[in-house]
């Protein structure tokens, strides 16, 4: 059968709705699908770009950048039109907010049933005009799927009149992210000069939403108990001056280190170097909010627990008290609290870390996850023939 998966970010470039679409359409592909992929490869090398692709075993229709709004959506309602009628999809899958919008437009006409992926912040960003659009648009499709119950919360919360709708977990991957063996994990912290620190990770853009300045902010006072304690941020680093400030200012700036975008290969070893991974997220006041994190998977199949923040699809991630601990939103003393708490139980992190691990490998990888895409797939191709 074949699926068209329509994106509005694709890999190399960093992103969770790329690493969400990726990891989908390779795991499809693996099923059996013949999988086309339509999207955008922002962040990335033209040289990149045609590298990765050329490596994929499905295909990938790269979408050029466009210079203005109007060109960029009749550039793509003519380049996804023509991808349908040449490939004929059994259905399509569609991601990322104006992706959904055009999606919804087009096949009003040659009707291939679809799914309409929501991750939750494309339901509270934007003008009125536009979140109307995106509610016509999702309440158009044959199903909808939510990358978590949060964000299913939010359009439930707004009267989306959907046809149908299920939660499916964004999940990670076991064959990148491993366990390295601790002669590995000691050379690389050595590499770094933090062998016998604490490491906490964070992993994500460097923006407003992802509350990076809660760790800074909690800092004094875990350095109070652990003063050999170093935060590491991987991403790219949108607001690094501010939070340098930041961290100027309280006064903490030698253990703040901004590591940029890096490869995956070398986020395993950081992953697999940190004591915590720390994700606390907020909502921002423009309506941009955390509808999962892939991120804290990542590090689980890497064996570390998670302290992620409430009220936001991060707290599906983990099982508190188990696999990690959820804190208060914009609450730098829970959150310090919380990591002195496993900074300070060698016992109880490394309990945390091993249940976050199996936890991740018997029910969070891409794989598990792809597997109930294909069943709902398979349920709409096959009302498609019928």
């Amino acid at each position: 059968m074949k699926c068209l998966f329509v994106s509005s970010e694709f890999p190399p470039g960093p992103g969770g709705i790329g690493t969400h679409a990726y990891q989908i359409s390779l795991q499809l592909h693996n099923l059996g699908w013949d999988v086309t992929v339509v999207s955008r490869q922002d962040y990335a090398s033209r040289e990149e770009i045609e590298e990765f692709n050329r490596k994929q075993p499905f295909s990938i229709l790269y979408l050029e950048p466009a210079s203005t709004l109007a060109h960029e959506f009749f550039y793509r309602y003519r380049t996804l039109h023509q991808a349908i009628r040449r490939y004929k999809p059994d259905v399509i899958l569609a991601s990322g907010q104006r992706t959904v919008w055009l999606v919804a437009l087009i096949t009003k006409a040659c009707r291939v049933p679809w799914i309409a992926v929501g991750h939750g912040s494309e339901f509270l960003l934007g003008r009125p005009h536009e979140r109307w659009l995106t509610q016509w648009a999702f309440e158009q499709a044959s199903r909808v799927v939510c990358v978590s119950n949060f964000t299913q919360n939010i359009m439930l919360r707004q009267n989306f009149k959907l046809r149908k709708s299920t939660v499916i977990h964004n999940g990670a991957d076991e064959k990148q992210f491993v366990q390295l063996p601790p002669s590995e994990i000691r050379q690389f912290r050595q590499m770094l000069g933090l062998e016998q620190a604490h490491i906490l990770l964070s992993v994500g853009n460097v923006t407003h939403r992802k509350g990076h300045d809660i760790v800074i902010r909690a800092l004094p006072k875990v350095l109070h108990s652990h003063p050999n304690t170093h935060y590491l941020i991987a991403g790219l680093p949108n607001q690094q001056d501010s939070l340098t400030r930041l961290a100027q200012a309280l006064g903490v700036q030698e253990r703040v280190h901004f590591l940029g975008r890096i490869s995956q290969d070398v986020l395993v070893k950081y992953l697999n170097c940190c004591d915590v991974f720390v994700m606390t997220s907020r909502h921002t006041e423009d309506g941009d909010v955390e509808g999962y994190g892939i991120a804290v998977i990542e590090a689980a199949l890497c064996g570390k627990p998670a302290i992620v923040s409430g009220d936001t699809g991060l707290a599906e991630a983990v099982v508190d008290g188990q696999t990690g601990l959820v804190v208060p939103q914009e609450d730098p003393e829970a959150t310090a609290q919380a990591i002195l708490t496993l900074l300070g139980d060698n016992h109880l992190r490394q309990k945390l870390g091993n249940q976050a691990r199996d936890r991740a490998i018997h029910e969070q990888t891409w794989r598990h996850k792809a597997l109930e895409y294909n069943a709902i797939l398979r349920e709409l191709a096959s009302s498609k023939v019928s």
